[in-house]
Order: structure tokens, then C-alpha cells, then sequence
């Protein structure tokens, strides 16, 4: 059970993080990398994320940010999110080049089932590479 000391102690530790937080969400910092930076799990920023959103929303005397604030703020995040999953996407890549699936011993199930991987992973991204042509054409 925990002493009084204790609970304050930790709701303390907790607003403290939270404020952290969401000064970092301000700044357009990825939830993953406030985890890093903070030292806690990524659930715990998400939680943390959450809170703040509904303690924000129950607040409305609070200044709210402009609309064209928080649109650029939203697009920096797509922007930042998407450069990440590139990132993701180019390690991926390489540790599968790494790892030649295609030269390991596996059953015959289970090649022709990474292949078929392979070729559904590809297809979706040339898909995605297509898309560039729409919103960034070639002149």
C-alpha cells in the first residue's frame, strides 16, 4: 500500500512528466522519441498523450491554437511521421536483404509463403510509389 509521502511523490513525478510531454508534443516530437528521451515505455507517453488531450479539452477558458497553427503543426507531424516510416521502410529492407531468406533452409511451405510476402510487400509499395506522380508530377 502506498504512504500518503509515496503518492505524492508520484503524482508529482507524473505531472511533471506529463508537463514534459506535452511541451515535447508542442514541439512536434514523435511519441517514440519522447519514450527514448524520457526513458518510459511508448505507452506511457500515449497515456500521457491522452491526458493531456482530455484535461486540454475540459479546460476551455485555455487558448486554443489558430487554425492554421495547428493545420502546420498537423502536416509537420504527417511530415515527420512519414520521413520515419521511410526510415523504418530502408532498415527493413536492408535486414531482409541481409538476412537472404531466399538462401535459407526452410520447408518448401514456408519459402514459397515468404516469396509470396515478398511479392504482396512489393506490389503495395509500388502502389505507394505511384502516388508520388499524382501530388509531385514529372515535368
Amino acid at each position: 500500500m502506498a504512504t500518503p509521502d509515496r503518492t505524492r511523490d508520484t503524482a508529482t513525478t507524473v505531472a511533471a512528466r506529463r508537463a514534459r510531454v506535452a511541451q515535447l508534443l508542442r514541439d512536434n516530437v514523435q511519441q517514440a522519441d519522447i519514450a527514448r528521451r524520457l526513458n518510459v515505455s511508448k505507452h506511457v507517453i500515449w497515456r500521457d498523450a491522452q491526458a493531456i488531450e482530455r484535461d486540454t479539452a475540459q479546460r476551455p477558458d485555455q487558448p486554443q491554437p489558430a487554425p492554421a497553427r495547428h493545420r502546420r503543426d498537423a502536416l509537420a507531424r504527417r511530415a515527420a511521421e512519414a520521413g520515419d516510416a521511410m526510415r523504418d521502410l530502408e532498415k527493413a529492407v536492408a535486414a531482409v536483404v541481409a538476412a537472404r531468406p531466399s538462401h535459407v533452409a526452410v520447408t518448401t511451405a514456408t519459402a514459397h509463403a515468404w516469396a509470396q510476402q515478398l511479392r504482396d510487400h512489393a506490389a503495395v509499395l509500388s502502389r505507394v510509389a505511384d502516388d508520388f506522380a499524382e501530388y509531385y508530377p514529372q515535368r
